[in-house]
């Protein structure tokens, strides 16, 4: 027997509430009007959701629109004060925390340059950098909607443990010990899929998610890893080691990698490569490149060649688009048009280079891509 669900007045009605407020959500400050005309809905319609969701305190009103002839409408917002999440990115620099508000503006923040050590004494001091962040801004913590906590490294299927963080010497690391010191839900993400999210939750050029394609990011850090997003979904892989990209074999028993093996992507395209290993940083090699240093622009061109081979394997096995982000990408940006050449040059199969860009999120934006997935949730049952 095939049965079919019944899609009810109810179900209506709250499909037409969510559509206002993520419409709202992405355009910042809009109008009743453009709200009935973006969506198609009678202004009753509009009117009768606007009340429900000022009534949960999700919206404010901002004034008025300049007028047009007529009545000045009035500017309808996000309430971000509505509700907070926590992005916590741990690093081998150190904890940074901040707290993001429901228009993701970033309201407070605290760095601890405390390196990670076994023990309880770690997750002791990430829980009080959360608690006096929390105590400092002064929020209301029943607002607070949970934790998001970004590491660089390999998580365990349930996203539960660090099973592997070579830049940080962490080994096996359970999230319980953070999160059984907090009153909060926390949830862990590596850096690079979090800066995948980001990447996706920060574009708003098209108010119709479903629309958008999935694309696979390639970050560039002291580590070099990745994600494939499509729409909000993230892809994981049959053992959450999906988007490890900086382990694919460049060189067969070439450089040796933090993770113990010969030749991998990362020991060629990481930011070490034009920086650390070079004893000086990022800002001084492209500085010295764009002055004339031909050493530098050896380095440079065998760093474009390794990087725009493992672009362009990316994109055979993908077919889709590739973005570029991480630390190193805010300099490489200035050579799109070299680094598009290059990939054409050595693709299999007949691009432009379009398939090529490079992410729009800063660096912080990128670190908050575990707590962004709090607002996602919070959204989609409004």
């Amino acid at each position: 027997m095939i049965t079919t669900s019944k899609i009810t007045t109810t179900d209506v009605k709250r499909y037409n509430k969510n559509r206002i407020f993520q419409l709202i959500y992405t355009t910042g400050k809009i109008s009743r009007q453009e709200i009935a005309d973006v969506l198609q809905l009678s202004l009753p319609t509009v009117n009768q959701n606007l009340k429900i969701l000022f009534e949960k305190n999700l919206l404010i009103y901002e004034g008025n629109f300049e007028s047009t002839g007529g009545r000045k409408a009035q500017v309808i917002s996000i309430n971000g004060a509505a509700r907070y999440v926590i992005s916590v990115n741990l690093s081998d620099k150190g904890i940074k925390a901040d707290i993001l508000d429901l228009n993701c503006n970033v309201i407070g923040n605290m760095r601890v340059p405390v390196k990670y050590e076994k023990g309880s004494a770690y997750g002791e001091m990430v829980a009080d950098t959360v608690t006096r962040l929390v105590e400092h801004t002064g929020i209301d913590k029943a607002a607070i909607l949970g934790v998001g906590i970004t590491v660089p490294g390999i998580f365990d299927i349930e996203n539960s443990t660090v099973v592997y963080a070579p830049t940080m010497g962490i080994k096996n690391y359970s999230l319980e010990n953070i999160q059984r010191l907090l009153p909060y839900e926390c949830r862990g993400m590596n850096d690079a899929r979090s800066g995948a999210f980001a990447e996706y939750w920060f574009d708003k050029k098209d108010i119709n998610p479903e629309k958008r394609e999935g694309k696979t990011y390639l970050m560039l850090n002291t580590g070099v890893g990745g994600s494939y997003i499509d729409r909000e979904n993230i892809r994981f892989g049959k053992h959450n080691r999906y988007g490890e990209f900086g382990h694919m074999t460049l060189y067969p028993a070439g450089r040796p990698c933090f993770c113990g093996k010969r030749g991998c992507f990362e020991s060629y395209v990481s930011a070490r490569c034009l920086s650390t290993d070079l004893g000086i940083t990022l800002d001084i090699f492209f500085d010295k490149l764009e002055n004339g240093n031909e050493e530098y622009k050896k380095i440079f061109d065998k760093y474009l060649d390794d990087l725009t081979t493992g672009i362009n394997n990316l994109y055979i096995m993908s077919d889709g688009d590739v973005i570029v982000g991480g630390p190193v990408a805010v300099y490489l940006e200035k050579y799109k048009d070299i680094i598009s050449k290059m990939l054409i040059d050595n693709c299999l199969f007949d691009i432009d280079g379009s398939s090529l860009s490079f992410a729009k999120c800063t660096q912080q934006q990128a670190d908050s891509g575990a707590a962004l997935t709090f607002f996602s949730d919070f959204i989609s049952q409004i």
